[in-house]
């Protein structure tokens, strides 16, 4: 599923789920609501009855006989009793509750209390002037201890009071089953309040953590996506690229990763190819029967997935292009014209106007074109896309590659073209080094086997070393008879990060060279500005070998500068060292490199201070033994630097150079030597 999808999803299901709990807490204030107005009416109700009770009482005890006190109450508690009854939220209580409501309420609007209250209004009338200024139970006292009674007075307020008392007696019965049913009322009511308050705050609560729950799922199944994409390019990027990328979905990640995983692919094809390149050429200088151009152009038509092709050399004297090699059912470019099928003159032909122009012809499909006749798919000259790629070399074209398609539909791709000029350019410049070193042997003997590939290593090395913050720099190398099997390479790593590459390999030669060639350009594609040297040493040793498939021993120094942070980061392949001398305390310390597992290195990191040195060389400085057996070791550089620290470091390098030319004097020079020597200057405030 689409990232978009699952996003819209996850903000509806988030969406629903809210719009779930505002309705239930719409319909749960709703009922709070009139759960609370039941609530207040049962006790208007209770209170009223109480009301009633105490204006009875009153009747008796009060010296104005309020009987019309007693008549309010008792319409006041007959309306809220009947309002009570008739209220809609007594559905909200249970049956029995409802039932016994009623039941009540029926019995009480059969009592006649209205009798009552007729006759003792009557009585009331009566008996009120006769006993002014005193209450009913206060009138009986006073005849009853007097013995003067008046008998119809006497009877009036006896009749009066036992009307009140019968009355009362009445009242109280509905009064208790009321007030009981009332408070069991309210009990009920406040339970189910408190109930509804509960649940609507676990709906919420419970509704919140559902709905970050699901974002919190399928976000984190997003960034485990992403993490997993992130790391495979980071290993990727950090130079691991038999890393790939698997994320098992269909949504954009999956396309990310496998996007990485096709470039990723072209990448090593690529380095794979020029491993192959190498490793054929060495062959092709050994054995006869093999044949460069056959390779190049097998190793073309693999990277494309070409159906045949062709390779063209120049005669430019002849200002022909030969066909030397065919592959496939190639089909001729120009099939109107059959006699160009061995040589093509320059200019004429697609191939001959390449062989001039120099630049390369893509064509996708051969519609709308002039350049290549249009044949029928029958045709045995039928060609549905065709790459025609000059092999430019110092300005002229040394070959050309032709390259087809023969089925119908079937098309190179812009990325085909585009990862085949990167070939090219390669094997052009293989090319044109193979036929100079095969000129010169000729032509001058095998002596002169050093000086072509002393040229080609030269071309490796930057024309001079950067100007660094902080930082005198010096570095040189003595070659043996003009070619060198050592290199290096000094360039920036980002902000306040330098690093300087030093490297040797066993072969001599243009071997060498070459190896030096596929060693710098690793260097430069692997490396990263946020690594360590470790990380980068590891990077670089498994993809040469991955790439080449040589054997050697590389013997690798790396040195990682950073001036505004004083600190430097050493890591080297087994053996390697590195010097670190202090000017002012004149103390010289021999850093080793340290391997972790077999042929897996780590970095050691130091402090720098105003005056250090930092000096690394070949064993064609440390390893030189002399006629006796002697090894020069580190101890001769220590003494060079203790004694004369002060000096430039041209100087420095200069005198050990002269040294060690004193301690073989007897002796040639047997093998290549690289010194590099920086010394850190603090910035003065």
């Amino acid at each position: 599923m689409k990232i978009r999808n699952k996003l819209f999803l996850s903000n509806a299901a988030v969406f629903l789920m809210f719009t779930l709990i505002f309705t239930f807490f719409i319909f749960s204030s709703f009922r709070i609501l009139a759960l609370k107005d039941l609530q207040i009416e049962a006790s208007t109700v209770r209170n009223n009855i109480l009301k009633t009770q105490y204006a009875n009482r009153a009747v008796l005890n009060s010296n104005q006989i309020s009987i019309h006190v007693l008549v309010a109450a008792t319409n006041n508690e007959a309306r809220s009793i009947a309002d009570f009854t008739e209220n809609e939220s007594l559905k909200y209580l249970n049956r029995s509750t409802n039932e016994t409501i009623r039941r009540i309420y029926d019995s009480y609007a059969e009592a006649d209390f209205k009798r009552f209250l007729d006759r003792l209004d009557f009585l009331a009338a009566t008996i009120r002037p006769r006993i002014y200024g005193s209450s009913i139970n206060q009138a009986l006292t006073d005849y009853e201890e007097s013995g003067n009674i008046d008998n119809e007075t006497y009877r009036a307020i006896n009749e009066f009071s036992e009307t009140v008392r019968i009355y009362l007696l009445n009242h109280q019965t509905y009064r208790n089953s009321y007030i009981t049913v009332v408070d069991n009322i309210i009990d009920e009511l406040q339970l189910q309040i408190r109930n509804l308050l509960i649940q609507t705050g676990l709906a919420i609560f419970w509704g919140i953590i559902i709905s970050v729950l699901v974002i919190l799922m399928i976000y984190r199944n997003m960034i485990t996506k992403l993490r997993h994409v992130s790391t495979g390019i980071e290993k990727i990027s950090s130079g691991d690229l038999l890393t790939r990328i698997d994320v098992k979905s269909k949504d954009e990640l999956a396309a990310i990763g496998t996007n990485f995983n096709i470039l990723t692919d072209i990448i090593w094809q690529k380095l794979t190819n020029i491993g192959s390149i190498i490793h054929n050429m060495g062959q092709s200088m050994t054995d006869e029967g093999l044949s460069l151009e056959q390779t190049i152009l097998d190793l073309a038509m693999e990277n494309t997935r070409a159906d045949s092709g062709a390779f063209y050399t120049a005669d430019p004297e002849g200002r022909t292009a030969l066909c030397r090699f065919t592959s496939g059912k190639f089909a001729l470019p120009f099939s109107s014209d059959q006699s160009f099928s061995e040589e093509v003159p320059y200019g004429q032909t697609i191939i001959g106007m390449t062989m001039v122009s120099g630049e390369p012809v893509f064509l996708k499909n051969l519609e709308g074109q002039n350049l290549i006749p249009k044949t029928n798919i029958f045709d045995r000259n039928y060609i549905s896309s065709c790459m025609i790629l000059p092999l430019v070399s110092d300005r002229s074209v040394r070959g050309l590659l032709c390259l087809e398609k023969n089925s119908e539909n079937a098309r190179f791709s812009d990325m085909d073209f585009s990862n085949i000029q990167s070939f090219v350019e390669f094997a052009a410049i293989t090319l044109n080094n193979l036929e100079q070193y095969s000129k010169l042997i000729q032509s001058s003997g095998l002596n002169r086997e050093m000086e072509i590939a002393s040229d080609i290593q030269k071309s490796l090395l930057p024309p001079r070393l950067p100007r660094v913050s902080n930082f005198d720099l010096t570095v040189k190398t003595f070659t043996l008879k003009g070619i060198s099997g050592d290199i290096y390479d000094f360039f920036p790593l980002g902000k306040d990060r330098w690093l300087f590459c030093m490297t040797e390999v066993q072969e001599k030669g243009i071997a060498s060279s070459m190896l030096l060639v596929i060693l710098r350009t690793l260097v430069r594609i692997l490396v990263r500005e946020d690594q360590e040297p470790a990380e980068m040493l590891n990077n670089i040793l498994d993809n040469f070998y991955e790439t080449t498939g040589f054997e050697t021993n590389l013997k690798i120094s790396l040195c990682l500068m950073e001036p505004e942070s004083k600190t430097f980061h050493y890591c080297g392949t087994k053996g390697q060292k590195m010097l670190l001398f202090d000017t002012k305390s004149s103390n010289a310390k021999v850093i080793e490199a340290r391997e972790r597992a077999e042929n897996r290195y780590i970095s050691t990191r130091g402090r720098l201070r105003d005056g250090v040195i930092l000096l690394l060389m070949t064993d064609g400085f440390y390893g030189t033994v002399n006629e006796h057996g002697q090894l020069y070791g580190w101890e001769p550089v220590e003494k060079i630097l203790k004694q004369h620290s002060q000096k430039s470091l041209d100087w420095l390098r200069d005198s050990v150079e002269k040294d060690i030319s004193y301690f073989e004097r007897h002796l040639e020079q047997r093998d290549d030597r690289t010194i590099f020597i920086a010394r850190f200057k603090e910035k003065k405030r």
